[in-house]
């Protein structure tokens, strides 16, 4: 029985070992925060808010697009950057849920990859998603295509997805694809064979005898079906754009002061996306902030400003990656990259004091603060973020880092200690809070002289040696405690 099935929304047991409780009324909530600070143009923290929902109701096609439609946007507006360990974490458990959002995070991430396309493409069917899947399948099936030299075996693999949640006609025509790979593959034409003649009972509603729907139902999902291929072709031409711009300008001369008016025309300006659409867009948000004094779009305003900034930073990085060792540009990337970290501090810093109990923001405040070297505001942050479970790992180690940074060394290792002591962390996470974890305990043994700090920190770095041995300085940071460790020994 499939894990979402139209009786029974969950077919494990509500203790089975990675069992998720089932909830749309739960996801819808984080479904609704996704939302909001997508239009905000925070499109990482909307991409963790949908995983966090779709681990509720992972078979809710508008937040599967919404999220998709999230990673995009990430992508472009980070100029292709993958998103933080954070992310990753909403999606860190064990169960065939967490693993089909993990697949849709890393090919959403990478979405011309095949192979990941594909991937998420089994978890889906595994799971019985039938929408979803099929959603997921038509798109896995075309970024297979379009490879140079397509994998047949690949290809049939889709189609037995597609087999497995029902889709017939899709299945039959993603084997024809791979008979047409390997004409001369006879076991492929005999499966293609079988699949018609299922398709063709499945049309028919042959195979529906004795259950709810039956001919209706079948038509129902192949309208469905048809209407997802249908908008598949849907394109905005820049025509289109321009069309849908005039209409809205025009509605807003009727209404110069409507907020919904100048929603509609900031979002069709921003997607459009020229210079001077920003402009403009940025125009209208903050006269609508000035209007109502609703702080989302003076946030919206300031996002804007920011992506503008993060922008600059990355074509001049580009530049310099083109020309490595041209001082002149070097400058200019450094006084750009700490012009937009002092930006969004203090958009950032606007947010926090507009939502106090979001934590989230306030872990965001924190980590450009790290970034400037600000370390105590970045502590008080810390401290805040630490008790929202979504970001307490990151937190508490960045918090054990500020304290390291100041000198403090026993706070540091007492912050990263809790860390430590936090159930099921992700491998790179665990790696990084225990490589932070040997400094504090390096750094106290060089300052104290204390053999026992030394002795910890000499076991922590052979174990990391041991799991990654090109991790950050690894190896050089060994070699520093054992000649320390050395000293502190003799002295004895």
């Amino acid at each position: 029985m499939a894990l979402f099935g139209k009786k029974d929304p969950q077919a494990a047991a509500p203790d089975a070992p990675g069992a998720i409780e089932f909830s749309p009324e739960k996801a819808e909530k984080f479904f609704q925060h996704a939302r909001t600070v997508f239009e905000t143009g925070n499109f990482e923290y909307a991409i963790q808010s949908y995983l966090s929902g779709l681990r509720f109701d992972p078979q809710n096609m508008a937040a599967t697009e919404g999220f998709f439609k999230s990673c995009a946007s990430f992508l472009t507006d980070s100029g292709g950057k993958a998103v933080s360990k954070d992310v990753y974490r909403a999606v860190g458990g064990k169960s065939d849920v967490d693993r089909h959002l993990l697949a849709c995070l890393e090919w959403g991430m990478k979405p011309t990859d095949a192979g990941l396309a594909v991937r998420a493409f089994e978890y889906a069917s595994k799971l019985g998603l039938s929408e979803v899947g099929v959603w997921i399948g038509v798109r896995a099936i075309a970024a297979t295509m379009r490879e140079k030299k397509p994998s047949k075996e690949r290809v049939l693999k889709c189609a037995q997805f597609f087999q497995k949640l029902g889709a017939y006609n899709q299945a039959v025509n993603t084997a024809e694809m791979a008979l047409k790979i390997d004409p001369t593959d006879g076991t492929v034409a005999q499966y293609v064979r079988q699949l018609a003649a299922q398709a063709t009972m499945s049309r028919g509603g042959y195979d529906q005898t004795g259950k709810e729907g039956g001919f209706r139902a079948n038509i129902r999902d192949a309208d469905k079906q048809r209407h997802l291929e249908e908008a598949e072709r849907i394109v905005k031409t820049e025509e289109t754009k321009d069309r849908l711009i005039a209409s809205a300008e025009a509605d807003l001369a009727g209404r110069p002061d409507d907020p919904g008016a100048i929603d509609k025309l900031g979002k069709l300006l921003l997607e459009r996306g020229r210079p001077q659409d920003e402009e403009r867009a940025h125009s209208l948000y903050m006269h609508s902030f000035e209007l109502t004094k609703a702080f989302r779009w003076r946030e919206i305003a300031g996002v804007i400003r920011m992506r503008q900034s993060r922008r600059k930073v990355v074509e001049l990085r580009k530049m310099l990656e083109a020309s490595p060792g041209n001082e002149m540009l070097s400058r200019m990337y450094s006084q750009a990259e700490q012009e937009h970290l002092n930006l969004e501090v203090e958009e950032i810093r606007m947010q926090v004091a507009a939502y106090p109990t979001d934590l989230t923001r306030k872990y965001e405040l924190g980590k450009r603060y790290f970034e400037l070297g600000k370390f105590e505001p970045a502590i008080e942050m810390f401290q805040e973020a630490q008790h929202d479970p979504r970001n307490r790992a990151s937190a508490l180690s960045l918090l054990g880092q500020s304290f390291l940074k100041i000198g403090w060394a026993d706070e540091g290792i007492g912050a990263l200690r809790t860390a430590l002591d936090i159930k099921d962390l992700l491998p790179d996470i665990n790696l990084e809070i225990r490589y932070w974890l040997m400094c504090a305990l390096q750094s106290k043994a060089e300052s104290e002289r204390d053999l026992e700090s030394a002795t910890e920190a000499d076991k922590l770095a052979a174990s990391i040696a041991l799991q990654s041995i090109g991790f950050m300085d690894i190896r050089q940071r060994r070699d520093s405690i054992k000649k320390l460790l050395g000293e502190l020994r003799s002295q004895k």
